[in-house]
């Protein structure tokens, strides 16, 4: 949905206001004052208020103070400014791209939840691109919106990005990928790492009885050391149930965080070794596909099991397929983003301070966890199916 930027009606100047009898002087002069202020969110002192609007001192000071008790400015010790929740908000968001499973369901979910309260939306797409998402951010600057939502990928332009909203007054919300000095709405990326790794370390366990062969980190170093600490956790968590891990058993792969790229690095990667029991832990969903398309070709009889972060419908899909190497993934439960985010974003737009990180909930998904979930559905389902009569 495409976002306009709210401007104000053009004020006829005063001379040229034609007068009607019916008119209430005292209600005229208070949408002068009210005329006199920037819709984008510019503060005014009664000085300036009195020079642009012609009114007296007492007038304009009275008009002011009623307009802040019922919520039409905001006043801050002598400065007032419009308050931009009498009309309706317009939050900027940035997506990651409209190729990515994860960002897809993340959109959805905001669009219900923004149409839902009534909050108009600017939305843009940066394609996976850096110089894309610098260009969408001051897209959105120019459009005044009154918060920015940026889910971008890369760490060398997020300052950039940072800096074109601090400097334009707008609050920045960074998701999924956490941006320096912004507030943060999303995962913690170490903890869903560590509970992939616990898992990991647990199957291992259980089908193989030793420890790996091998622990592939099919990473994307582009991403940032944040969103890479999802593989730390994962190895510390594998560690925790195996114990401690040589250097030679993990490899590092540079996969991009997308599915051809990790498909290349990790075909490469297995070319021409003798395999093993293997992990491969991979950044996200899309590497974690892109692996087990090379891998399933192996036919390494169970000898390799992957997980993913996101948990996107298609892993889900090939996570209960038997004999798949993909075993689990880490669920972001992004179709249910949208209505903890934009409650999340609103006090910003009023100006009122918030807890500057939201994680959210995650949960890891296996073949056991599925089932199970879909035994409770059909349970649930069950119950709230009446029982027919025999009369």
């Amino acid at each position: 949905m495409k976002g306009k930027p709210v401007t104000a009606p053009p004020r006829a100047p005063a001379a040229n206001r034609k007068e009607d009898s019916y008119c209430i002087p005292v209600l005229a002069k208070a949408l002068d004052i009210l005329d006199c202020f920037d819709p984008g969110g510019g503060v005014m002192t009664l000085a300036e208020v009195v020079r642009r609007s012609g009114a007296s001192n007492t007038t304009a000071y009275r008009i002011l103070q009623t307009l802040a008790s019922r919520g039409y400015l905001e006043r801050s010790g002598t400065e007032y400014r419009i308050n931009r929740l009498r009309r309706r908000p317009v939050l900027g968001f940035a997506n990651c791209s409209r190729h990515i499973a994860l960002a897809v369901d993340i959109q959805g979910s905001v669009e219900a939840a923004a149409h839902a309260v009534g909050v108009d939306l600017l939305i843009l797409d940066n394609d996976r691109n850096a110089d894309t998402a610098i260009k969408n951010a001051q897209t959105m600057v120019e459009h005044k919106v009154d918060i920015a939502i940026e889910f971008q990928l890369y760490e060398q332009v997020a300052p950039v990005i940072s800096d074109i909203f601090s400097r334009a007054g707008i609050p920045l919300i960074s998701l999924i990928n956490p941006i320096y000095g912004t507030q943060y709405f999303g995962v913690d990326n170490y903890r869903a790492g560590l509970s992939a790794g616990l898992a990991m370390g647990e199957y291992a366990r259980r089908h193989w009885k030793t420890p790996p062969d091998t622990v592939v980190l099919l990473e994307s170093p582009r991403a940032g050391r944040m969103v890479q600490s999802r593989l730390v956790g994962g190895l510390r968590g594998i560690e925790d149930r195996l114990g401690p891990l040589h250097d030679a058993t993990v490899e590092h792969l540079d996969g991009g965080g997308e599915r051809e790229p990790s498909k290349s690095a990790v075909t490469k990667f297995f070319k021409g070794r003798q395999r093993g029991r293997t992990i491969i832990m991979a950044i996200n969903d899309e590497s974690a596909l892109g692996a087990a398309d090379v891998t399933k070709r192996l036919r390494t009889n169970g000898e390799i099991a992957i997980v993913g972060f996101g948990g996107s419908a298609e892993i889900v899909d090939v996570i209960q397929e038997q004999a798949h190497p993909c075993i689990g993934t880490v669920s972001f439960n992004a179709e249910r983003y949208g209505p903890a985010l934009i409650a999340y974003a609103l006090p910003s737009v009023r100006h009122h301070s918030r807890n500057p990180v939201c994680y959210v909930p995650h949960q890891y998904l296996d073949q056991d966890t599925l089932a199970s979930r879909a035994g409770n559905h059909r349970r649930l389902k069950a119950r709230a199916t009446p029982k027919r009569s025999n009369l």
